[in-house]
């Protein structure tokens, strides 16, 4: 009876790491934006300082929360008539998570812009880091 608990616990535990490791293998960084906005994950993560210790120790979160930072909005060139284009590197997508919906895009006019943010839809994240809230 224990061997069978045993092996069944076990056979769990290795479930869930093919899981977790199939859903990492969908997850593809672009280098590109991991220069733009890599700064937000370091400084959220202790800067130059710790992020080094904190990004080798926490490798799965650390993917997750660059996908977010990289991958859960984009920049819509143009939207408005007038304005000047907005450098995407400025953007700390975590400013703007109030604003996200849960089944739909929301646009987010800065103001001075004529380029606008596109947040995808809340239901859309592979990741939602811990601060996040949602509008419906």
């Amino acid at each position: 009876m224990k061997t069978k608990i045993k092996l069944l616990f076990l056979s769990v535990l290795v479930l869930m790491s093919f899981l977790s490791f199939s859903q990492m293998e969908q997850i593809k960084l672009n280098p590109e934006k991991i220069i733009k906005f890599g700064p937000y994950v370091e400084y959220k993560h202790g800067g130059k300082e710790n992020f080094p210790s904190w990004k080798e120790n926490n490798k799965i979160l650390y993917t997750k929360e660059m996908w977010y930072y990289t991958e859960s909005f984009y920049v819509k060139r143009n939207h408005l008539t007038e304005g000047i284009e907005l450098n995407e590197e400025i953007i700390d997508i975590s400013r703007f998570e109030a604003q996200r919906r849960e089944n739909e895009e929301a646009i987010v006019i800065l103001p001075g812009f004529k380029d606008a943010l596109v947040l995808m839809p809340s239901k859309d994240l592979i990741y939602k880091p811990e601060f996040t809230k949602t509008t419906k």
